[in-house]
Formats: structure tokens, C-alpha cells, sequence
């Protein structure tokens, strides 16, 4: 699942509490209308627009009956005339205040469905509007050009609907409106093209087009400072950069709130146009592309209350700039350069901010030094944000005066000693806390009643262990709780469950938490993801919450088989390796339409997998389509298991695979020639130690991602197809351009390294990788593993030339076959090969000089072969260790670090044998010691890693 998918469940579940307060607010606000009876015409047509919903889920039309209508919920009437002026029909969807929308990416849950019928043209007196929230567009359906008809509107709210298509030209025509909102979510279909009309609504005091793709409006600028009464303008997420060269004053003399956020603007020139703005209250321009030193313009705007500059690259940002903000009540910096250290950045601004700063939030800054012991002088702070920064040394017990403060964010510094009682003694509005990735000791006593409620409660990799925080117990209404790689080595108390059912993402990983999972998750409606991995948790794998989209219960001590069915259809990442999981592997696995990660390995599985067929009993069991086939696997990591039969037949519906990781099975037969058809984004291939027979497809070089390729320890025969020369991937080599497959998305609340809206890399697996005779294991560097392993096999044949043109290549290893000819003349082409292993084959001829110019290499081995001649010197060859045993078994070799001398009688004698074995003699010997050396040395294929 992607991050915008995954984003919309999120947000419907964390604020579906928040919304039934948002209808009863809104419902409340809109009260019975007014005046007398309606007039008939208005009330059917009013009627017919009813007869145009589908669907209500939020009842809003529900009081829709009887004569008078001016009673009707969200209609307002004219207190002496009668005329319907007001229609409020408002889903409920996040409103802090008339200035802060909040789409969804979906349907919303309260939203009506169906059409706007032009009845309402009979509503001739409106003057209020608001349809925000509801989908009454579509596909293919645009917003409604007689919208522009109702000529006495002064307020027109239609934000967060599923238009599709242009914004009708005919909303000009509404010269009276003072307050237009067209706000919608970032991946809506609705391109407004030309906007121009906007110079008409001479009146406009609110103006939010947020979300609305403005690029092709040039000259939104001239456009939108011609409207000389806005009060407040909101653009964010349109796509829009400001021009390099400063605009002409503007005639915008009232503006209090600008909202220019996650844009394309990339400078603030000091001459544009609202540093004259001495009105402006809020001044939104985060999540952009700013680059430059800070403006000093920007210390003029005296008005300032709010300033956002997040997400940036501004430079030089120093307190001072902003002495004459005495109204500043939210200050947002992250992620661009303070460089001070905190205490100094602190003392430069202006005192006045010590009762008026709400929010001050200086993430990712590079601040460093101590948090000051006087931070407690800011008493009215709220949400104090220091995440990702530098500073050291111990939290000052004053943070636990700070009675106002609700977020307390300080994860990811150096900071160490202590946390006691004492630090969160009066912090009784407390709800969000982050003190992860730092060296801090947490020492609660167990019988702590805590003042606060916990919204988030993260303490990754902070020491609260080895008893089991029991102060969390009273945290019931915990959604967001880290408490991983603590230091816990408890067992998980009986109320864990119980406590911990609304929450929407645990991580407790990385402890020694000990106990058994209950038979089922499904209570814990709001789980989205459970990260449980590397304890010592026994069980089976239990039935699962329904909206769970990420699961890690690896490197545990689960049991038993897996559950035929076990929920969570909307899972994403499953992580059950390094358990003791055993049976087969249910075919319910190929109902999860959604999953981008499956890693089974180091089990005890068996026999074959599912064929995920449509006729499946699961789909029909689940009543699902049987032609929803395909799945959008990326990873499927399986290795060391007993798993057995033929190639995956279902990876043909696998288009998305990257990563296929089958090693240590027994899995047979021949290796399909769909691969590279079925499965054209694969780049890491793995089934070393497995049972596979026939010849290396050449449709293998259609595969433009493959880097990684390993069939080492199978039965493959017939030789080298020279056409592998042409692995893309592996000639460019260049890693920029690639994902790595061990990498995947899951949703975190914070993160100390990155902000990008709770959606953060998970590097989880590793990939076993022999290169330089020894195992080594892969994570985050995988990406720049280039590889080829034939190791083991039946390999015959010479070693083509065109090796020599994957010039990306860092490790090559072809031993242990039965591979002739000699070694390719060009093979120094490869000069970022770190390991090369061609030992115990029956190559021969001279070793090539132009291996010296390998300058990567660190590791090669040559030994067991028919290679004669002087052995070449010089360059990376000299530095190179354990030189005698690179050579070994070359009775023809001569030359340093061999102690053959080769114009010694014994060099000429065995140069003449060598000669009249290769040109006189066949290998017949040769090869039957060979066969009979490469026995001896091969592991049993196929045997089940447990036992090896």
C-alpha cells in the first residue's frame, strides 16, 4: 500500500471521535432558520435537490419534511420576507475554525452522495451556500456552471467535493461574495485552468483554493493582489512558485492571514510584496524549496502571530531578526539552519514572547548545547518541538513546571542522565511525549499515578527497563505508543491488551518481553500497525485487527501452523521470520490485495506454496471477484524453509515484485522463461541451496533492473549464455536510480531523522550475500550490491567474454563448476569487482595482465585449476592476502608470492606438461577429479536450515 492510501485510513480512524463533535458542533450552529413559513416554490425545489442525495449517512436531511421548511435543519429564511437566504448543508469534517480545512483523499464518512440538482436556481434570495464535504460530483462530472447564477451569494463554501474537471468561468459572475472556499485534497482530478474571473469578485475577503493545481496560472500574483478587501488568502498545495524578480506593490492594504505552504517556492525575495503587509497575522510559507539566508524584511511585519517556515533550507535563522514580534504566539523552524546554541537562540528574542509563545517548534535545526533550566520562563508554551538537533547534556527538572504544555518533543539529541516523577510533576495537560533516540534512563516507580492522558507516548531506545513500565497502566487512551529497544526484560502484564486496545500504531520491539499473544487481535479496531519483533512472544498467530496494515512479529517464538483465514485484509507488511512457525502456507495469503511485503523466512514451513488461482476456495469464501488476481508483492522473502515444488506459478500476478528471496528450500525443476515477462521490476533474485535443474534462461537479460543474481548450490547445467553481457542493471551499476527491496513504508507518528508527515523507511531484513568467501549480510547498502553467483552448479563451458561487460559488477563468482577455456582478456574491465571466485573449475591458459587493473578488488581466489604461466603483479594484486592460497592447486603457475621460479628447469618442465595435457591429452582425468572434489565440497542441496 502507498503513502497516500495508507494516509486516508489513518486519518479516518484517528479523528473519527473528533468528527461526531464536529456534526454536533455544526448541527448546533445552524439552529431551525427562522422567520415564517417558506415559500412553496422554494421549498420544492429544496425538495428536489433532497431527491438528488443517494445517501445521508449523517441524517443531515432528515428533518426535511412538512410545509415549513424554515424550520428544516441547515435551511435560514429571511426573518420578514421569508425567502430562503441560508443553506448549510456542512459534512462533518475538521474545522478548528472558518480558516482550517482538512479533505480527505476518499469519501468521507459523513459526506451526503449524489448531485446538485438546479432546482436550487429557485432559491433566487440565497446568500449563503455551503455543500463543503459532500460528493454530489464524480467521474467526468464538473462542478455546476449555474453555480454562478445565484447573484446575491456572499458566502460560497465548496471545499473538500469531488468535482472533476475545470472551475466553471461563470463563478466570476458572483460579484457580491465576500468568502469563497474551493479547498480540496492534493490528489483530486480538478484542474480550475484559467482563474482569471477572480479580478470580478471585487468584494472577496476569504479566498481558499488550497490543493487546486495553479500552474498554469502565471500570473497568479497580479491576480490575486488585485483584490484589494482580502482578509485572508490560502494557496497551499497549488504548485506555485513566486517570480525571481519582485512584483509591483500591492493593493492588498488588509491581508491577516497568508497561507502559501507545500509550494514550489523556492525563494522570498526581500522586495515581494507582503513583507509591506503590515496587517498580516499568520504568514504560512512551510514545505517548500527556500533557499538563501533568512530575510531580514520579515523583522517589519510587527502584526506577525504566527509564522511557518518548516520544511525549508533558510540559513543564517537567528533570533534577533524577530525582536519586534511581541505578538508571536506560533513559531515553526524545522528543518532549517539555526546553528546557536539553544540557550543563546532562546535569550534573542524578545522578552514579550515569554507569555505569548504557544508553539514553538525548532526540529532539525543543528541548535546544540543544553535546553536552558529557565525554559520554564516561557509559561504559556504548549508544544515545545526540539526533536533532531544536537543538544546534550540532562532535561532540566523546570520542564515539569510548565503546567500549559501539552507536546513535548526531544527525541533524536544527545541528551542523558535521569527522568524522573519530578520532570512531569505538573504537567497535567501532557498529551504528547517523544524522548526516543537518546541515552536517558526513565526511573518511574512502579506505583506513579501519572497527572496526564496520554495521546502519544514514545520512548524508543530509551532505558525504562528490565521491569515493565507500569506507570503506562493508567494510559488507556494511548494511540501512538514506542516503547522499543528499552531495555525491558519482563513479562507482558495481563492488562497490556485491555490498556493498549485503542491504539493505532505499538511498537514494543527489540526487548525481551516475554508471554503469549491472545487468540485474537480483532478488538483493537484502530490498529494500523503492531511492531512486536525481536522479543521472546510465544503463541500462535492470532486472528487480526481489521484496518491493521503493517504486522512485525519476527525473530519471536511463535508455534503452529497459520490460521487458514487470520483478517487484517488490508495488510501491507507481514513479518512473521526467524519464529517456529510451521504447515503450509494458507492460499488466504493471496487475498491480501494489498500486500507489498510477505517474509516467512527461517520457519519451519512446508510443501508448496498456493497457487492463487481464481478459483481459490478463500475468494470465494470472502466473496471477493475471482479475476482479482493481481497482487502487488514487492518483496517476498521466503528463504530457509522445507518449502518444495516447482518455480511459484502465482508470481506471474506479481508484477510489482522487486525482491524474491527462495534460498535454503527444495524447490525443483527448471527456472521459467516468464520471468523476466511476469516480472519485469525484479532486481534481486536469490535461490541459492535449492534443487533447480535445466539451463539459465537467457530471457534473463530482459530483466533492466536485475543487480543481484544468485543460483549458487542448484543443479544448473549447459554454460554460460554470453547474452547475460547484457544485464542492464548490472552495466550501469549505478545505484541512484534503484529502490531497495529490504526497504518499505510503514507509519510511525515521529521520526528522529526525517519529517515527512509519518511515513518512514523500515529497514527490517537483511540479504545474505557470500562474497569474499564469507557470508555477510545486507541492509541499507544492499542497494549497492551488484552481484553474480553460479557458485556450485554444472556449468560447463567457456566463461564468455561479454562478462566483461558488466562493468558494475562487485562480486563474481562462478566456482565450483566445470568451466573451461580461459579467463576473458577484458576481465580488468571490471573495475569495481570486490570479490572474484573462479577457484575449482578447469580453466585454463594464462592468468590475463589486465586483472591488475581491478583497482576494487579486495578478495580473489583462483586456486584448483589448469592456469599456467608467470602470474601477473602490480597495483591492487600486491595487496591482497594470503597470496600463496589465491593460487593453489595451479601446478603451471609460476612467479611471486609462489616460490616457483619460472625460468627454473622445474617451471620449463611443468610449462612442457602443461602444453602437451592441453594440446595432446583430453581432460577426461581432470574432470573425474573434478566431479569427485566438487562432491566432497558441495553441502547437501535442499535441506532444511534448522539442520544444517
Amino acid at each position: 500500500m502507498g503513502p497516500s492510501s495508507s494516509c486516508c485510513l489513518v486519518l479516518i480512524t484517528m479523528i473519527t471521535v473528533a468528527m461526531i463533535t464536529a456534526t454536533s458542533y455544526v448541527h448546533a450552529q445552524r439552529g431551525s432558520g427562522g422567520g415564517g413559513k417558506c415559500i412553496a416554490a422554494e421549498r420544492a425545489a429544496l425538495l428536489s435537490f433532497k431527491a438528488g442525495i443517494t445517501s445521508d449517512p449523517a441524517k443531515l436531511l432528515k428533518s426535511w419534511r412538512g410545509d415549513d421548511c424554515c424550520s428544516w435543519s441547515g435551511v435560514r429564511c429571511g426573518n420578514e420576507t421569508g425567502h430562503v437566504v441560508g443553506l448549510d448543508l456542512r459534512a462533518a469534517f475538521f474545522l478548528s475554525n472558518e480558516t482550517f480545512v482538512w479533505c480527505f483523499s476518499g469519501v468521507a464518512p459523513n459526506g451526503m452522495l449524489g448531485e446538485i440538482s438546479s432546482s436550487l436556481l429557485a432559491l433566487k434570495h440565497l446568500k449563503h451556500l455551503d455543500l463543503s464535504g459532500n460528493y454530489l460530483g464524480g467521474v467526468g462530472l464538473p462542478m455546476p456552471s449555474f453555480l454562478g447564477s445565484f447573484k446575491s451569494l456572499t458566502y460560497l463554501n465548496l471545499a473538500c467535493m469531488n468535482f472533476d474537471g475545470r472551475l466553471p468561468p461563470q463563478l466570476g459572475n458572483l460579484s457580491r461574495l465576500q468568502h469563497l472556499n474551493l479547498a480540496t485534497y492534493q490528489e483530486n482530478t480538478m484542474r480550475p485552468g484559467d482563474v482569471s474571473w477572480l479580478r470580478h469578485l471585487g468584494l472577496l475577503r476569504f479566498l481558499d483554493m488550497s490543493g487546486l493545481n495553479l500552474t498554469s496560472n502565471g500570473d497568479w500574483v497580479r491576480l490575486v493582489t488585485g483584490l484589494s478587501y482580502l482578509k485572508v488568502l490560502q494557496l497551499g498545495g497549488c504548485g506555485l512558485s513566486l517570480p525571481h524578480e519582485p512584483t509591483a506593490h500591492s493593493n492588498i492594504s488588509s491581508l491577516e492571514i497568508l497561507d502559501l505552504s507545500s509550494n514550489r517556492v523556492d525563494t522570498i525575495n526581500p522586495a515581494y510584496w507582503f513583507w509591506d503587509v503590515r496587517t498580516i497575522r499568520e504568514l504560512q510559507l512551510g514545505r517548500n524549496q527556500i533557499t538563501g539566508p533568512f530575510p531580514a524584511a520579515i523583522g517589519n511585519m510587527t502584526s506577525l502571530e504566527v509564522l511557518t517556515l518548516g520544511g525549508n533550507y533558510i540559513s543564517g535563522v537567528k533570533s534577533e531578526m524577530m525582536k519586534n514580534f511581541c505578538n508571536l504566539r506560533w513559531l515553526e523552524l524545522w528543518s532549517n539552519e539555526i546553528n546557536q546554541d539553544m540557550a543563546e537562540f532562546m535569550e534573542g528574542l524578545p522578552r514579550c514572547t515569554k507569555s505569548s509563545l504557544h508553539i514553538l517548534d525548532l526540529s532539525a535545526t543543528n541548535i546544540t548545547g543544553g535546553i536552558p533550566s529557565w525554559i520554564n520562563h516561557w509559561s504559556n508554551l504548549r508544544s515545545l518541538q526540539l526533536s533532531a538537533n544536537k543538544l546534550e547534556g540532562l532535561i532540566p527538572l523546570e520542564i515539569g513546571k510548565m503546567t500549559n504544555l501539552s507536546t513535548l518533543y526531544l527525541d533524536n539529541n544527545q541528551l542523558n542522565g535521569s527522568v524522573s516523577e519530578e520532570h512531569f510533576a505538573s504537567l497535567a495537560s501532557l498529551e504528547d511525549i517523544d524522548l526516543s533516540y537518546n541515552s536517558i534512563h526513565i526511573t518511574i516507580n512502579s506505583d506513579w499515578v501519572p497527572p496526564f492522558s496520554l495521546y502519544q507516548a514514545l520512548f524508543a531506545r530509551s532505558k525504562m527497563g528490565p521491569h515493565f513500565p507500569l506507570w503506562l497502566k493508567g494510559q488507556s487512551n494511548v494511540y501512538f505508543l514506542d516503547i522499543s529497544d528499552a531495555g525491558i526484560t519482563d513479562n507482558l502484564p495481563d492488562w497490556f491488551w485491555t490498556v493498549f486496545s485503542k491504539v493505532q500504531y505499538l511498537n514494543i520491539s527489540c526487548n525481551q518481553i516475554s508471554g503469549t499473544l491472545p487468540a485474537t487481535l480483532e478488538f483493537m479496531t484502530s490498529a494500523m500497525t503492531l511492531d512486536l519483533n525481536s522479543n521472546r512472544l510465544t503463541g500462535l498467530l492470532p486472528q487480526l485487527p481489521q484496518y491493521l496494515g503493517t504486522l512485525d512479529i519476527s525473530n519471536n517464538s511463535l508455534s503452529g501452523p497459520l490460521p487458514l483465514i487470520f483478517g487484517a485484509p488490508m495488510l501491507t507488511q507481514l513479518v512473521l521470520s526467524i519464529n517456529k512457525i510451521n504447515g503450509t502456507i494458507p492460499s488466504y495469503i493471496c487475498e491480501l490485495k494489498y500486500l507489498e511485503v510477505l517474509d516467512l523466512s527461517d520457519n519451519f514451513l512446508v510443501g508448496k506454496l498456493p497457487r492463487c488461482s481464481n478459483g481459490s476456495e478463500a475468494k470465494q469464501e470472502l466473496n471477493m471477484s475471482p479475476d482479482s488476481t493481481q497482487m502487488q508483492l514487492s518483496a517476498l522473502i521466503l528463504y530457509n524453509n522445507d518449502l518444495s515444488g516447482k518455480f511459484p506459478e502465482f508470481l506471474q500476478h506479481c508484477q510489482e515484485l522487486t525482491l524474491l528471496h527462495l534460498a535454503h528450500n527444495k524447490f525443483v525443476g527448471e527456472l521459467p522463461i516468464w520471468i523476466a515477462e511476469k516480472l519485469p521490476r525484479l532486481s534481486y533474485l536469490q535461490l541459492r541451496y535449492n534443487l533447480f535443474s535445466g539451463s539459465i534462461p537467457v530471457q534473463l537479460t530482459k530483466l533492466e533492473n536485475l543487480r543481484y543474481l544468485d543460483l549458487a548450490y542448484n543443479r544448473i547445467s549447459g554454460s554460460i549464455p554470453p547474452i547475460l553481457g547484457g544485464l542492464k542493471a548490472m552495466i550501469q551499476g549505478n545505484s541512484t536510480k534503484y529502490t531497495n527491496p529490504l526497504v518499505w513504508n510503514y507509519y510511525r507518528p515521529r521520526n528522529p531523522n526525517d519529517f515527512n508527515d509519518g511515513y518512514y523507511v523500515k529497514y527490517h531484513n537483511s540479504l545474505l550475500v557470500v562474497v569474499k568467501g564469507q557470508e555477510l549480510y545486507y541492509t541499507s547498502t544492499l542497494i549497492y550490491m551488484v552481484g553474480l553467483d553460479f557458485s556450485c552448479n554444472n556449468l560447463g563451458g567457456d566463461i564468455p567474454e561479454e562478462i566483461a561487460s558488466l562493468v558494475g559488477l562487485k562480486n563474481l563468482n562462478f566456482s565450483h563448476n566445470h568451466l573451461t577455456g580461459n579467463i576473458p582478456e577484458k576481465i580488468g574491465l571490471l573495475r569495481y569487482v570486490e570479490s572474484l571466485d573462479l577457484s575449482f573449475n578447469m580453466i585454463s591458459g594464462e592468468i590475463p595482465s589486465s586483472l591488475s587493473d581491478m583497482a576494487s578488488l579486495s578478495y580473489l581466489n583462483l586456486s584448483f585449476n589448469n592456469l599456467s604461466g608467470r602470474i601477473p603483479s602490480g597495483n591492487q594484486l600486491q595487496t591482497l592476502g594470503d597470496p600463496e592460497s589465491i593460487y593453489i592447486g595451479n601446478y603451471y603457475l609460476c612467479g611471486p608470492p609462489l616460490s616457483r621460479n619460472c625460468s627454473g628447469p622445474e617451471a620449463i618442465f611443468w610449462g612442457e606438461l602443461s602444453r602437451c595435457l592441453r594440446t595432446e591429452l583430453k581432460p577426461s582425468t581432470d574432470v573425474i577429479i573434478k566431479d569427485i572434489d566438487h562432491f566432497d565440497r558441495e553441502p547437501a542441496n535442499g535441506l532444511n536450515a534448522h539442520n544444517r
